[in-house]
């Protein structure tokens, strides 16, 4: 995989895991609102998943001599409004992003195969309570949860300079 095309493929890998299990009988079945972050409305409906991609970086060093392993890491913002209190959408809300970790795992390891990206593996972040958040046609806020996850992969220079010299 080349410089080029990684970073987005990885992504629209990411996206494809999601929407995936965003079915009935899936794991985030219940989903009702999947967004990339340039996608954000002010108010949003829920159960509600964001897509937050962070800064790619070299994991060691960025050489650009041959193969580089990059991290790309993705947060994910999971909002689940409860009618009875905050505490009980925290908790739905930190099971939504857990299902979404088990999303990651299930489908990226299949994708991973069909595809033969180079990647090196996949590594959960953080998880954590990261504020309230307004909810489409509702009087109190929801719990927002955060989940971050890591995609360890690798890209070849060389490939982009060899294609460059074919005129591709």
């Amino acid at each position: 995989m080349n410089i080029v095309e990684g970073p987005a493929k990885v992504t629209q890998l990411i996206k494809d895991c999601i929407n995936a299990e965003r079915c009935e009988g899936g794991l985030l079945e219940e989903v009702v609102s999947f967004m990339p972050s340039y996608q954000f409305d002010d108010e949003i409906e829920e159960p509600f998943i964001g897509l937050f991609e962070q800064e790619t970086t070299p994991v060691v060093d960025g050489t650009l001599s041959h193969k580089i392993e990059l991290q790309t890491p993705f947060e994910f913002i999971c909002i689940v409004y409860d009618d009875d209190d905050m505490e009980q959408s925290e908790i739905k809300g930190k099971k939504l992003a857990c299902k979404v970790a088990a999303t990651i795992a299930r489908h990226f390891k299949r994708k991973v195969d069909d595809e033969t990206l180079p990647i090196k593996k996949i590594v959960l972040d953080t998880i954590y309570t990261a504020g309230t958040a307004d909810v489409e046609g509702k009087a109190d806020r929801a719990v927002v949860t955060s989940i971050r996850i890591s995609v360890n992969y690798y890209v070849d220079w060389m490939i982009c300079y060899k294609n460059n010299l074919n005129g591709d």
